[in-house]
């Protein structure tokens, strides 16, 4: 992650640790009870990977697996724990923002991440994503929502939080497997609490694109 005015996102300081998690350990919760939809060997894409989470754990179960994260420190570290766990994982550094697709996904995952760079980015990256994922295929996507603003130690990071409900409407032609609202709590490494609100949906891509014939 790069950082602002001369800050570094909490993140980055545990991404850099290989003793702690700095989310949680194993994939998360959308991913571990919807996987199930996937067919067998997708093609999949961890969007903001963070510390290879879901990534790892989809490999694991035979899909081929694209990850990038903005953070050169939990790209490195999804390499050591994918090498310590025999897991063959393609990760790699890269600004979402600056993303070129050379294919399409079955499967498209980004979780907590969306709401870090700008809105004209985000959704641009968002419809580029749609366009590249195949009829039949998945968007799991969590963002952050301006129900509550944006936490401290988040706030310089955090360029666009979403409306409640804006990520269906950017949906709209796709058929939403799952839908939930509301806030949570976490804590991270050396005692970091946070209270946010969030979004999260399922999506199934069911019609070509009218402009792109995809």
């Amino acid at each position: 992650m790069t950082t602002t005015n001369n800050l570094e996102p909490f993140w980055e300081k545990s991404y850099r640790d290989d003793n702690v998690s700095t989310f949680a350990k194993g994939p998360t919760e959308l991913v571990k009870e919807f996987c199930k939809l996937f067919k067998k060997e997708s093609f999949i894409l961890d969007v903001g990977c963070g510390e290879g989470r879901d990534s790892i754990f989809l490999a694991r179960q035979g899909h081929n697996v694209d990850a990038f994260d903005i953070s050169e420190a939990g790209i490195n570290k999804s390499i050591r724990i994918a090498n310590n766990e025999k897991v063959r994982v393609n990760f790699f550094q890269q600004d979402l923002s600056q993303f070129v697709f050379n294919k399409r996904y079955d499967v498209i995952i980004s979780s907590g991440v969306l709401h870090l760079p700008e809105k004209e980015k985000r959704d641009a990256f968002i419809l580029d994503a749609q366009k590249n994922t195949i009829v039949g295929g998945y968007h799991i996507v969590g963002i952050f929502t301006d129900r509550l603003p944006a936490t401290p130690d988040n706030a310089p990071f955090t360029k666009s939080l979403f409306k409640v409900g804006e990520i269906l409407s950017l949906y709209k032609e796709w058929e939403i497997i799952n839908h939930a609202e509301g806030a949570f709590k976490d804590e991270h490494p050396g005692g970091l609490k946070h209270q946010h609100s969030y979004e999260r949906i399922i999506a199934k891509k069911v019609t070509s694109d009218y402009n792109n014939n995809i």
